[in-house]
């Protein structure tokens, strides 16, 4: 597994924005303890707000993490720079907490909920600042590493699914977008959904894992795999923008399967039987990687629906939703929260307790599988039986994350 120093570099701005992660994913986890029991049904913005905790306030923030940590080992950093990527894991920590209240709140403030795009649009300035400094800091590398370029190419992913997601709020509060025909206008909001979970959450799950488990190694298949996955994300975008979806996404899907075959080839040694004794934190990468296949497993599904015709998103049937449903959870539990417990893990939790570590290892993966099929097969008490393992088990973890970073903080 990759090394980094969590005492060195930007590792205070780091712990900000998992340990502001950590708390929102909370959030996720009750609302989605609670419905996946049946217990009950939350409001479609309850709803949506439990989503954007989950992938902007856990997931996104994490990835930032990841960017701090991975940004600054191997370089001498400033003070000067370490005082503003405090200030910047701040803004970003601030923005996120903001979209996700803005949310929740629904029509409560504005009846068309206007409040949405507006901060959804301060939310993409500073993921532009984010990107500058991304740039920069990618720039002081005299070698840079293929794992570095694809979250380069995730984080400008980003941005494009962040602009696709001011547009998507401004249509739902005003049925039109100014200076936007009505066709486009929805086209590119229905856009929003896959550019931020194949464009950008892919490239990120590529970049992490290659860090954690491959940096350092051979160059030139890495880097060819971040390039396939980033053609892939803007196939898949001009798809649903120009009406093109069911040409586009099967080459798409095609490229991501080529560079998903690709990392697993290379991952063959940690992936076998004796990669796994002894990984340590290493563990948790491994376990994204065997979630890769099934997301991709389930991509591939998804497209030959939509290549086929035989799905219409607004009248989806029950396995439909639920196989759709699967595949968001798949990659972000099983995929991008795997990666990002790695990290804090292998980071920051000197003093983890083990024992958490086992309950959060095992509850997530079982409980997401068990989950996963429940859904699929429209089998409403596994689902049942699923959530709540899934649910502690991630809240264990939390509470064990959240008091290993205070330590590292003080430490």
């Amino acid at each position: 597994m990759s090394s980094f120093a969590p005492r060195a570099g930007l590792s205070a701005a780091a712990r900000i924005t998992f340990a502001a992660g950590l708390v929102l994913f909370v959030v996720t986890i009750v609302v989605g303890i609670l419905n996946g029991i049946d217990v009950w049904e939350p409001h479609h913005d309850t709803l949506m707000s439990h989503v954007h905790a989950g992938t902007l306030g856990w997931i996104t923030l994490g990835v930032a993490g990841i960017g701090f940590l991975m940004f600054s080992t191997g370089r001498d950093v400033s003070d000067a720079e370490q005082r503003r990527s405090v200030t910047l894991a701040w803004v970003v920590t601030g923005a996120i907490t903001l979209y996700v209240a803005a949310f929740f709140a629904g029509d409560a403030v504005f009846d068309d909920r206007i409040q949405r795009p507006i901060v959804g649009t301060v939310l993409f300035v500073v993921v532009v600042w984010f990107l500058v400094w991304l740039v920069g800091a990618y720039r002081a590398y005299a070698d840079r590493s293929p794992a570095r370029l694809g979250y380069l190419l995730s984080w400008i992913s980003l941005i494009v699914g962040s602009v696709f997601g001011v547009i998507l709020g401004l249509y739902l509060s005003n049925g039109e977008v100014p200076g936007l025909a009505d066709d486009t206008a929805a086209a590119v909001a229905e856009a929003h959904p896959p550019a931020m979970v194949i464009g950008y959450l892919l490239l990120a799950a590529f970049a992490a894992i290659e860090w954690l488990l491959h940096d350092g190694g051979p160059r030139r298949a890495p880097t060819i795999q971040m390039w396939l996955l980033f053609v892939a994300g803007i196939v898949i975008n001009i798809g649903f923008i120009s009406g093109l979806e069911e040409e586009l996404a099967g080459p798409a899907n095609v490229l991501m399967i080529v560079a998903g075959v690709m990392l697993l080839w290379r991952s063959r040694a940690v992936l076998a039987p004796a990669g796994w004794r002894g990984a340590g934190a290493g563990i948790f990468p491994r376990f994204s990687m065997l979630f890769l296949v099934v997301y991709l497993v389930l991509l591939t599904v998804l497209v030959s629906w939509i290549i086929g015709g035989t799905i219409d998103f607004d009248a989806m049937t029950s396995s439909q939703r639920g196989l759709l449903l699967s595949f968001d959870h798949v990659m972000f539990i099983g995929v991008m929260s795997n990666v990002l417990f790695g990290v804090v893990a292998g980071g920051f939790g000197e003093a983890r307790n083990p024992l958490a570590d086992r309950i959060l290892l095992w509850g997530v993966n079982l409980g997401i599988a068990g989950f996963a099929v429940g859904l699929m097969t429209v089998t409403p008490v596994l689902k049942r039986i699923s959530t709540p393992i899934m649910g502690t088990a991630l809240l264990v973890g939390i509470g064990a994350y959240l008091l290993a970073l205070q330590r590292a903080r003080e430490a």
